[in-house]
C-alpha cells in the first residue's frame, strides 16, 4: 500500500477531517496545500458524488504526480427533497461559514416537526495515481437535524447532526468516538481496507 498520500481538496477543514479519519485507521495523509500550489479543480457535476470524487482525484494525480485521495461528500434531508445533497456546497455557497450554512439549514427547517427531520450524510472516496488507476468507496450515516447547534470537539454539519442513539450530535462526541461513526469515517475505513488489498 502506498504510504505518502496528498488529499485533493482547496477546503481546509475538509481536508482536516478526512485526515484525521484516515489516520484513525492506520494511513497518514495531508493537505496538497502543504506541498505545491493551489490547484484549479475541474467544475463539479451536480449529479453525481462518485464523478466528482473521481475528476478531482485523476486531475490532482496528474497534476502533483502523486497518490491522491479526494472527497465528494454532501447532506440529503427528505423535508427539503430540492435541496442540498450533491450540491451542497453549491446550495450553502462555498465561502459561507460553516456555522451560517448550519443556520440556513436550521432556518428552511423551523416549521418541521423533530420526526420528520430526518437527514443523511454521504461521502464518497477516490484514491488516484499518476498512472491513471483508480479506487472509489462510498458510505453513508442516518441521523436527524437538532433544533440548534451544538458541540465543541468538531464543526461543519456535525453540529446540528443529531444520533438518537446517543442523544448527542456529531459535535458532542469526542474523536475517537464520532470518527468511526462519520460518513468519513466509514469510508475512509472502507478505502484502506481496500487500498491494503492491492498488490503493491
Amino acid at each position: 500500500m502506498t504510504s505518502k498520500w496528498l488529499i485533493a481538496s482547496n477546503n481546509r477543514g475538509k481536508s482536516r477531517d478526512l485526515a484525521l479519519c484516515l489516520a484513525y485507521y492506520g494511513l497518514t495523509a495531508e493537505s496538497y496545500l502543504d506541498q505545491a500550489p493551489r490547484l484549479h479543480f475541474p467544475p463539479e457535476t451536480t449529479t453525481s458524488y462518485v464523478d466528482n470524487a473521481v475528476v478531482k482525484a485523476q486531475f490532482a494525480a496528474e497534476q502533483l504526480q502523486c497518490p491522491v485521495i479526494a472527497d465528494d461528500s454532501g447532506i440529503e434531508l427528505p423535508a427539503l427533497p430540492a435541496e442540498f445533497g450533491v450540491t451542497t456546497a453549491r446550495d450553502l455557497g462555498v465561502k459561507t461559514s460553516g456555522y451560517d450554512r448550519n443556520e440556513a439549514i436550521l432556518a428552511a427547517l423551523v416549521q418541521v416537526p423533530a420526526a420528520k427531520r430526518q437527514a443523511t450524510m454521504r461521502a464518497t472516496l477516490a484514491a488516484a495515481w499518476p498512472d491513471g488507476r483508480t479506487l472509489t468507496v462510498q458510505a453513508t450515516l442516518m441521523g436527524y437535524i437538532s433544533s440548534q447547534q451544538m458541540g465543541h470537539y468538531s464543526g461543519g454539519f456535525d453540529r446540528l447532526f443529531w444520533l438518537p442513539r446517543y442523544g448527542r450530535t456529531l459535535a458532542e462526541l469526542p474523536d475517537q468516538w464520532r470518527l468511526p461513526l462519520t460518513h468519513r469515517g466509514q469510508a475512509a475505513q472502507k478505502l484502506i481496507t481496500q487500498l491494503k488489498a492491492m498488490k503493491g
